[in-house]
């Protein structure tokens, strides 16, 4: 009995895989296995080995033609699709593949005159302009609608082993193949594509059950707003992005984060390549059992929960089960895109629909890739990597709200089905849209919150010290007084100072400094938008600049006003071996309650290592009243000596250095 209980099982799932390995897939997979080793090979081995190796280019060519090749794809593929349409995908996949031959054809020329690589990638670039959407026509219209999800996997898998292939060979060759030799290669795994590609069969006019696309700008324009494909059309432009997000920081997420070498990082993240590859199989498979938007927005949700908590981590033993869930969730989700794109494109002119997608799709490669840089750059890594998460709950959001897809045609599965699961998720997803960015800003607040960068809340829990550090100054007559009690009791104390106001009062911090006071930098406005606005902090920098101007110091330890901080906030404090510091202890001194309850409040809270928070200042006002915490010091200072505590400078308590050593540059860092 047991037996035939976990043969069911068995037989449902190769019933449900058989299509990708199903003799009408073989071709397709085929053609898609030669075009794309023939691309990489050509791309990014050959242009990127050979040809600099040979023929002393430009460090910077190879980039300049992987641009040529990706804008020519990207301003072609509507046309493309048009064209396909008018010609029938069939003559436009073989018209495609002899410009591609074209392309690497002209690419040998290179060898003799180095700039014809830049037209010869972009005639190669619309030529993958012209196949991609005429491949996927033929299938539109050849495969049913319950098997297209799997052959999409099967597309998939097939581009997974061709990338593999073809850097596989590259790795294998001498380092001195003649880049020639190497471009012929790329133009025999070419000319085998044009040989498959006249197997396939010629392709049936689609189904038309959307009149609106058939001729003129006009119908195509109202066929692509329709909601379906305009919510389709945002998910395929984002899911690109995502893929590009995460190469452009790949490298930096292992040397900035993990800590660790490319091949160790490589080594790290192998097994989720692993899983995912297993993974794409159960994708098309679930998306033709169960539906293409279920499954889809499933697996962007998954990688939202995924990439969000590496963006968080370094830890390997976390890293690995994170990465490999976030390709499972990515791996779930491609083949119902792929599958979805078909879908929709269902009519008369499906060429022009699917051109349409794979326009966004190219948008997407551009835009991601561009953005992941920029934050890595400016906010981080793990700012890049919360972007990611963020696209990824975007599609989650917009894939299984009922609304949209109320009128999406499943085949296998009754509608009302479908959508209760949906509307039963998307519930629970609209929540988790709507706490997320309540959950961040709450995470901002929270001044011991590491999530978004290094913070410190206290020091060594095994040395009865602490420190009393103060904020907003300098305040006239508050910060001399304060200091005045400090030097009564032989203390020194740590005064985070607010740019603007020692513009005001720069003698104040000068004698702050002459009295063995440490100083702090606590921006240059206050302003909590500056941390939100400017990626690049500026305002950190301008505080600096203040203080060295009034005092000669510049500080090596930060707090962020009110304890508000964003990933780029602290990625510009420790770019500039800076430390962000918050505090443990705050007993809520600037709403100047009676003394006695200050001390109280000190005194009930503060443990070995503690940093004590109170006020000289008021934010940038210049007319305020800090007489509470004035008379709080001595009952404060003397009850954390009565318990046997020392009463030290922040730097030293922390064991950093409380200055940096010049402050050469200060000027120019922030602009």
């Amino acid at each position: 009995m047991s037996a035939l209980a976990s043969a069911r099982p068995i037989s449902l799932v190769r019933t449900w895989l058989q299509p990708v390995f199903a003799p009408r897939v073989r071709p397709y997979a085929a053609l898609a296995f030669c075009i794309d080793a023939a691309l990489v090979f050509v791309l990014f081995v050959a242009v990127q080995t050979y040809l600099p190796a040979h023929h002393h280019v430009s460090a910077a060519l190879p980039g300049y033609v992987l641009a040529a090749y990706g804008a020519a794809k990207l301003a072609g593929q509507l046309g493309a699709g048009w064209l396909s349409d008018r010609i029938t995908p069939r003559r436009a996949l073989s018209a495609g593949l002899v410009l591609a031959l074209a392309g690497q054809t002209a690419m040998l020329f290179s060898a003799a005159w180095t700039d014809a690589v830049l037209p010869a990638a972009a005639l190669y670039g619309l030529a993958g302009a012209v196949v991609w959407p005429s491949i996927f026509a033929i299938a539109a219209s050849g495969f049913p609608e319950n098997e297209r999800a799997r052959f999409s996997s099967g597309m998939t898998v097939a581009t997974g082993a061709a990338v593999a292939s073809a850097l596989g060979l590259g790795m294998l060759l001498p380092a001195g193949f003649p880049f020639e030799a190497a471009v012929g290669l790329g133009l025999a795994g070419t000319a085998c594509a044009l040989l498959v590609g006249q197997s396939l069969p010629a392709s049936s006019p689609s189904h038309v059950d959307d009149a609106a696309v058939q001729t003129g700008a006009w119908p195509l324009i109202r066929a692509i707003i329709a909601p379906q494909r305009l919510a389709f059309s945002l998910i395929i432009l984002l899911q690109a992005a995502i893929l590009g997000a995460v190469l452009a920081v790949f490298r930096s997420y292992g040397a900035n984060i993990l800590h660790v070498s490319f091949r160790d990082e490589v080594l790290m993240l192998a097994p989720a390549g692993a899983v995912g590859a297993v993974a794409v199989l159960a994708g098309g498979a679930l998306a033709d059992r169960f539906g293409r938007i279920p499954v889809l927005g499933t697996g962007y949700l998954v990688v939202t929960f995924a990439v969000w908590g590496l963006s968080t981590t370094g830890v390997p033993g976390a890293v690995v089960p994170l990465s490999i869930l976030a390709a499972v969730g990515l791996a779930l989700a491609l083949p119902c895109s792929s599958a979805l794109s078909m879908d929709l494109a269902r009519s008369a002119g499906a060429g022009t629909l699917l051109g349409w997608f794979l326009t966004m799709e190219g948008a997407g490669h551009a835009i991601g890739p561009a953005a992941g840089g920029i934050l890595n750059e400016k906010g981080g890594t793990a700012t890049a990597l919360w972007l990611v998460g963020g696209l990824a709950a975007v599609i989650t959001l917009v894939a299984l709200v009922p609304p949209i897809w109320a009128k999406a045609r499943d085949a296998t599965r009754p509608r009302s089905r479908v959508l209760a699961f949906a509307s039963g998720t998307s519930k629970g997803v609209l929540v988790f849209g709507l706490a997320f960015p309540v959950i961040a800003a709450y995470l901002a607040w929270d001044p011991s919150s590491q999530l978004y960068g290094d913070m410190i809340t206290h020091g060594p829990r095994d040395r009865m010290e602490v420190a009393i550090t103060f904020d907003d100054g300098p305040s006239v007559p508050w910060t001399l007084q304060i200091a005045g009690v400090l030097d009564q009791y032989n203390v020194d104390g740590t005064f985070f100072t607010i740019g603007q106001n020692a513009d005001a009062h720069p003698e104040v911090v000068r004698e702050l400094v002459k009295r063995g006071d440490l100083i702090g930098n606590h921006s240059y406005h206050h302003h909590k938008q500056d941390a939100i606005l400017d990626l690049n902090y500026g305002d950190l920098w301008k505080a600096e600049t203040a203080i060295a101007s009034a005092a000669g110091v510049c500080p090596a330890l930060y707090r962020p006003p009110n304890g508000f901080h964003t990933p780029w906030q602290l990625h510009a404090v420790a770019s500039h071996d800076m430390k962000a510091v918050t505090w443990d202890v705050i007993p809520r001194d600037w709403k100047s309650p009676p003394a006695d309850v200050i001390v109280k409040r000190v005194l009930d809270s503060v443990k070995p290592g503690s940093i004590i928070l109170l006020h000289d200042g008021d934010d940038t006002n210049q007319v305020l009243d800090r007489s509470a915490t004035l008379a709080a010091l001595p009952g404060i200072i003397e009850g954390l000596r009565a318990r046997g505590y020392d009463i030290v400078r922040l730097d030293q308590l922390l064991g950093t250095p409380g200055y940096l050593p010049t402050c050469d540059g200060l000027k120019g860092a922030g602009s």
